[in-house]
Formats: structure tokens, sequence, C-alpha cells
């Protein structure tokens, strides 16, 4: 499996999938024997996913192996034809090198402090938050979005063509929806604000499905129970954040990513709590607004090197 191409796998499992479907037409067959035969790495992709899908029609659950493997007498529907892409892909991702490539795609930045929203050849909008890398790429066979750092929010159009998102703990399959992806440090986190999403961990057995109000953490291995969301959640967009009863710490922590050069804080004001809504526009103001509610000092060392001490 370390021999396959990433993109291989993944177009293999889109073609799997459309060929499935009730909807097949004879065009579609031959682009599929079209892309089989044009290099020696689709061919070997399209091999190892046949002899995994033999595996599988072995697994004694009738239920799972008709479900996932099994062609239906009913038309697939294109909720299922995302998801039966997404299945293949996770599943075969289990075999796959975790050597790191340079996403393929166009690459777009935000720095720190800045905000982004694109709309891209899709119809899908894409907003970037603080401090984000994504890579996007769109072909005939899938739609993708590799997020490296930062904050996403998804706004996805209706199209025949699958479309997911990649991160370091693994992929987020949209069906139809509005939602954020947070590259963090060791996992990703997704909240839904409508219709629907599917997380896949990358050497996880289990997915999770997030519908609208929901938000979950996933590592490469598992996925946290969900929660719901806040209403404000998605206050970014609007350059703002919330604190709720939020200890300091935490609150400068998120201030933080929205700040150029360095802001410390003691860890010692961690009891200190701290509610409203902050401009993440003008970092100095919100820093002067909560030293007026908060026991605290705000010492610039200089303009790039904040520490906030309490107050003596």
């Amino acid at each position: 499996m370390e021999r396959i191409s990433r993109d291989a796998i993944k177009q293999a499992s889109v073609w799997m999938a459309r060929l499935w479907a009730d909807d097949v037409t004879e065009q579609d067959k031959q682009a599929f024997q079209a892309w089989r035969t044009v290099n020696t790495d689709n061919e070997f992709a399209w091999q190892q996913l046949e002899i995994l899908q033999q595996k599988f029609n072995n697994v004694p659950d009738p239920q799972l192996t008709r479900k996932v493997l099994v062609k239906s007498s009913q038309t697939v529907s294109r909720r299922q034809f995302l998801l039966l892409g997404g299945v293949s892909i996770g599943t075969l991702g289990l075999g796959l090198s975790t050597r790191s490539e340079r996403p393929n795609g166009d690459e777009y930045v935000t720095v720190t402090g800045e905000m982004k929203t694109l709309t891209l050849s899709d119809g899908t909008i894409l907003a970037m938050n603080t401090a984000t890398r994504v890579y996007v790429d769109f072909n005939q066979y899938e739609r993708k979005l590799h997020l490296l750092e930062g904050e996403i929010m998804v706004t996805s159009s209706h199209h025949v063509t699958p479309f997911y998102i990649s991160t370091a703990q693994g992929m987020v399959v949209p069906i139809g929806t509005r939602f954020t992806v947070q590259q963090k440090t060791d996992t990703t986190q997704v909240k839904v604000y409508e219709g629907e999403v599917a997380l896949y961990p990358t050497t996880g057995a289990n997915n999770k499905h997030l519908l609208a109000g929901e938000q979950a953490q996933f590592s490469r291995e598992y996925i946290a129970e969900k929660s719901d969301l806040q209403a404000n959640d998605a206050l970014w967009l609007e350059q703002k954040i919330l604190a709720q009863e939020t200890p300091l710490t935490e609150f400068i922590a998120e201030l933080a990513r929205y700040r150029r050069g360095v802001l410390n804080v003691d860890p010692k004001l961690a009891h200190l709590k701290l509610t409203g809504i902050f401009s993440t526009q003008d970092t100095d103001k919100t820093l002067y607004n909560i030293s007026q509610v908060l026991p605290i000092e705000v010492r610039y060392r200089t303009p790039l090197w904040v520490s906030i001490k309490g107050r003596q």
C-alpha cells in the first residue's frame, strides 16, 4: 500500500462509488476505463480496492455488507454517494504511509489578524480565520480542501462531485452544509451550523456524524464525544470572540491567535474569569478594556512583546 499515491487511492474510491450508483452512464464507464489505464498507480490502486472489497464481503454482519459494499436495488442518493467515497478513502488510509507531502492545488493563506472570504469555482464559500493555510484542489473526480493550519468556515454548494476536507488527523465529509474546521496542535475541531458532516480519523476504525448544532474534536485514532454549539460560536466571522466565565489564561491564548508578536499571561491569573464579547480587530483596545474590569496590568516591553501580570 505504501507504493500507491494518496491521489490514486482517493480517485479509485470515488470511481468505485460512482460505478455502484444506479444512474451510472456508459460515458462514466468509458471515463473510468480511461482513468484506470492512464498510469500504473491508478490500476494498482483499483486492484487493491477490489481486494479490500472482497475482504469486506466476508464480514459476517450482513447488514454492514449490504449497506457498504453491495450495490443496492434502490437509487444511490447524493448523500450515500459522498459517504461511500469517504468510507473507501478512510479505510484505505489505514495502509498509507505517513510521509509528509505538499498538498496539490492552489494555496490560500491569511496572516495573523487577517480574515478572508473566497468563492470557489463550484460556488462553495470559504471563509478563512486568522493564520490559516489551506490548499484548494478541484478536478473532475473530486473536490478537496487540505487544511494545514488555522480555521475555515465552509458553506458547501450542491454538486455531484464528491467533496471533503483533509487535516492532519483525518477527513471531514460534508453533506450539503455550513460548518467550521479548525486545525489544532493534536486534534481537529468541527462545528456544524447547517446540514450534516461525517468525521473519519486517519487510523481509527470508527466514524461519527455531526448534525446542525453539534461539535466534536477528533485525533488520528478516535473521535471525542459530541457536544452542543454555543449560539455565538462563529463570532470570529465578525472579528469578535466570546467569553463566558472563561479563565483569563484561556481567553488570552485565544486572543493571541489574532495578534502578532508575543502575548504572555501569568499562569497564576487563571482563577480570574471573564465574560463578554470582545474585538479581535483591535487587540490593544481589548487588552485595555479587560484591564479595567480585572485586577491586572498590561505591560508593553515593545509593541510586539506584551505581558499581563496581576495588579500590585
